[in-house]
C-alpha cells in the first residue's frame, strides 16, 4: 500500500490549507480566505480520487473515473470508478435521514448495475456509523478513522473491478 489513513488525512489537510491560500491570493479576494460551503468536501473528494488512482495503478489497474455522476434527478454520486459508485464524506453523516436518502440512492445505483460504496474520513457518532453499515453493507462501508479500512477499501475496489472484468 502506498497510503494509509494517516497519510490521506495529512494530504487532505495540507491541500485544503493550500487551496484556501491560493483562493485568497486571487486579486478579487484581496487576501480574504474563502469561507465557502463545499470546498473541504471537494478537496477531500480530490484527495481520495488521487490516492485511489495511485493505489490501483500500483496493482496494474487503470479504470475510468468520473466525478459527480447523476443517478437520477438531482442526486449524484461523488465518484464512479468503472461500475463502482462511491459516496465520499470527509467528516461523516450530518443528518438523521442519512439512511433513508442513501437507501434511495442505492436503489438508483443498483438499477444501473453498479456497486455502491461509502468512504468517510471519520464518523464520530455510533448511530450514524451503524446507519452507514446497514445502508451500504459491512463490506462496502469504510471509515478512515479505523486503522486498516483504507487497505480494506482498496482491496474491495480491486476485487470488484477484477470480478467485473471476467
Amino acid at each position: 500500500m502506498k497510503y494509509d489513513e494517516g497519510m490521506i488525512e495529512e494530504l487532505y489537510r495540507q491541500n485544503l490549507e493550500h487551496s484556501r491560500q491560493l483562493l485568497a491570493s486571487l486579486s478579487v479576494a484581496e487576501g480574504r480566505e474563502p469561507n465557502i460551503r463545499g470546498l473541504s468536501g471537494w478537496v477531500y473528494e480530490q484527495t481520495i480520487q488521487y490516492c485511489l488512482r495511485e493505489e490501483l495503478q500500483l496493482r496494474g489497474l487503470s479504470p475510468k473515473i468520473d466525478e459527480q455522476v447523476s443517478i437520477g434527478g438531482r442526486a449524484k454520486i461523488d465518484l464512479l470508478v468503472d461500475k463502482i459508485a462511491i459516496e465520499l464524506k470527509s467528516k461523516g453523516a450530518f443528518s438523521s435521514n442519512f439512511s433513508e436518502r442513501y437507501r434511495k440512492y442505492r436503489d438508483n445505483v443498483e438499477k444501473k448495475g453498479w456497486i455502491y460504496m461509502y468512504v468517510t474520513g471519520r464518523e464520530r457518532y455510533d448511530k450514524y456509523r451503524q446507519m452507514a453499515l446497514s445502508t451500504f453493507g459491512k463490506n462496502r462501508a469504510f471509515f478512515l478513522d479505523n486503522k486498516g479500512d483504507w487497505e480494506r477499501f482498496i482491496n474491495e475496489v480491486d476485487r470488484t473491478l477484477r470480478d467485473g472484468n471476467r
